[in-house]
């Protein structure tokens, strides 16, 4: 097993389902979208990482569980404005901390359609 498998298996159930399914949902659109490189999966600071390659169309993706608050956390850097930018598009959608991360309720699902125009920006975001 590698090392992210194992860190997907540290998570309580409903954690890791979470947080597997935007792994999914990252992998989709990278799929699905021609102009998205290549997904490079690593652990950084403990979390788990998503950055595209050949070509870097994209800026770094984290997410990270936290056990116990009941929540789980998607990070970008804070540089890029996409937090901002997501902010005052749906102001009252997500708890925002900061300009680098969305933190979202692990027992509600996940708001697939907001959450898959973030991803996308994320994923594309040194193509504009």
């Amino acid at each position: 097993m590698s090392n992210i498998e194992d860190k997907f298996a540290s998570y309580p159930d409903l954690l890791s389902q979470r947080l597997c399914a935007i792994r999914t949902l990252i992998h989709t659109i990278a799929n699905t979208t021609k102009s998205v490189g290549i997904i490079e999966e690593s652990l950084k600071w403990g979390q788990i990482s998503f950055a595209t390659v050949r070509p870097k169309s994209g800026t770094p993706i984290r997410i990270d569980g936290n056990e116990k608050d009941t929540s789980y956390s998607i990070f970008v850097p804070c540089s890029t404005g996409l937090i901002e930018n997501f902010r005052t598009v749906h102001p009252d959608m997500f708890q925002y901390h900061g300009n680098r991360e969305i933190r979202l309720d692990v027992n509600l699902p996940i708001p697939k359609p907001e959450f898959t125009l973030f991803l996308t920006a994320a994923l594309t975001y040194y193509l504009d």
